[in-house]
C-alpha cells in the first residue's frame, strides 16, 4: 500500500510531513480521486475547506475519516501512520 521507499520512520515522516498530506494519501487509497459520500453513495459531492466534503443529497459534511477506523479519534493521522 505504501511506496517501497518508505522503509523507516524517517522516510515515513518525510513522505507525510503534514496532516493534509496524510489525508490526501487516504483519499487516494480510499477513493482513487473520486470522493464518495458515506451517507449516500449516489450523491453529488462538493469539496470544502480543511479536507471536508459536502454531500448534496443529505446536506451533511464528511471527511475521508468517516466510515474508517480513524473516524472518532482526535489523534492526528500522522501519529496513526507512525503507530501502524
Amino acid at each position: 500500500m505504501l511506496p517501497e521507499h518508505i522503509n523507516s520512520i524517517k522516510s515515513l515522516l518525510e513522505y507525510f510531513p503534514t496532516e493534509e498530506s496524510c489525508m490526501e494519501y487516504l483519499e487516494h487509497v480510499r477513493w482513487g480521486g473520486n470522493p464518495i459520500s458515506p451517507f449516500d453513495g449516489n450523491s453529488k459531492i462538493y469539496r470544502c475547506k480543511n479536507g471536508k466534503y459536502f454531500c448534496k443529497n443529505t446536506r451533511k459534511y464528511f471527511t475521508v475519516r468517516n466510515g474508517s477506523v480513524f473516524e472518532k479519534t482526535k489523534i492526528p493521522l500522522r501519529d496513526w501512520f507512525l503507530a501502524i
